[in-house]
């Protein structure tokens, strides 16, 4: 018997076998049967990462989905999990708890608040050890086993806030930029920090500066979105808001702030935030045509707790017969730090800007643009 158990083994492909080493961590779950709960070691540490891979053949296209501050991957499968047909492989990471400000929460490591250029991405964490460059490698693991146990057809990725921001790293990023057909973010955008670290050409150990590489750029921003406010109107928000205790701390500062009024002008749709930054960056960086499309959503009405909000897009095609890259722009107009149409936009639903389904128009943007195939029928 044990002799038969054996040849079946060596009769089942790696693939199979190798496809999700299950999760021993009691405390990482993902929340659906339609994804995996997996484990991949990287540095001598254990990662942890949901996934969904469709029951089907042929090659498939892999969408990485990021969490944002202090989530945990099963948030990203809450948002994928009615997408699961669109005959794509889904992968939603988990990551380290890392320092910010005075705080240890899961955050993605990258350029930010604690790191400002290429060299500090080399530190140290001080609140679970590791370097900053972590993530980047955690990623080209997952790329690498991957490819090594699906037919893979191209790589995708996607974040939403501090996960949105990862994603920006990840296309600064050259090794892992090449690696990657199409980005899309919401609730983040290009820093002065990035801006200048592109400008440095640096490097941070093995990872160069991506100062070439173009790829379809889809971006999601809402006028109210807070986090997206320049530092100076940060600051007066914090020191002139009577509704604030005495702010000692990181924590304390962005509390206060979150609970500060937005004033007339600050929220305007073309408001100087680090949304004009993003496109202005994009635009260039992408080298697109100084033509654009405009566009207007239907105006649904369908959120939670009312929805007030329009969302807006500019598509920037690439140009022909250069080395061009398209980038869209969508902006809600009165919208927060959200991903519209979080869990499907059809009533009712459960998200504050329901006229979009953003995750739908992401996959459209890069199956019109990155390469991803349509779904089996």
């Amino acid at each position: 018997m044990r002799l038969f158990i054996v040849l079946i083994l060596l009769l089942v492909p790696a693939s199979v076998m190798a496809e999700c080493q299950p999760t021993t961590d009691t405390n990482f779950s993902c929340a659906s049967r339609e994804f995996k709960a997996c484990e991949i070691q990287v540095n001598g540490r254990t990662r942890q990462y949901c996934q969904h891979i469709p029951n089907q053949g042929g090659a498939l296209p892999v969408v990485f989905s990021f969490h944002g501050a202090g989530g945990k991957a099963r948030a990203l499968v809450n948002l994928w999990r009615s997408h699961t047909e669109q005959s794509v492989i889904l992968i939603a990471p988990q990551a380290l708890v890392t320092k910010r400000y005075d705080e240890c929460l899961p955050l993605w490591r990258q350029m930010g608040a604690e790191v400002k250029n290429w060299s500090e991405l080399t530190q140290k964490d001080s609140c679970s050890g590791g370097v900053f460059t972590d993530d980047l490698d955690f990623v080209a693991a997952l790329m690498d086993h991957l490819e090594a146990t699906q037919n893979v057809e191209n790589f995708y990725a996607t974040g939403f806030s501090n996960g949105a921001d990862f994603t920006f790293q990840l296309m600064m990023t050259s090794e892992l930029a090449e690696r990657f057909s199409g980005f899309a973010t919401s609730g983040a955008g290009m820093t002065q920090n990035r801006l200048n670290a592109i400008a440095a050409s640096d490097a941070a150990g093995k990872y160069t500066v991506n100062t070439h590489i173009k790829r379809p750029f889809l971006v999601h921003f809402g006028t109210e979105d807070k986090k997206n406010f320049d530092a100076q109107f940060f600051v007066d928000a914090v020191d002139g808001n009577p509704n604030c205790g005495i702010v000692s701390s990181g924590k304390d500062a962005m509390e206060c702030f979150f609970t500060a009024p937005v004033p007339n002008g600050v929220g305007q749709f073309d408001m100087p935030t680090r949304r004009k930054q993003t496109q202005d960056f994009l635009r260039t960086f992408n080298n697109v045509s100084d033509y654009r499309q405009e566009s207007l959503y239907p105006n649904l009405g369908r959120g939670r707790d009312g929805d007030t909000t329009m969302t807006v897009r500019a598509d920037y095609p690439r140009k022909p017969n250069e080395d061009s890259a398209e980038v869209a722009i969508l902006t809600t107009i009165d919208g927060g730090h959200d991903w519209p149409g979080w869990g499907g936009n059809h009533a009712p639903c459960p998200s504050h800007n329901c006229d979009i389904d953003l995750t739908v128009e992401v996959i459209n943007f890069w199956r019109g643009f990155a390469g991803m195939h349509q779904p089996l029928p």
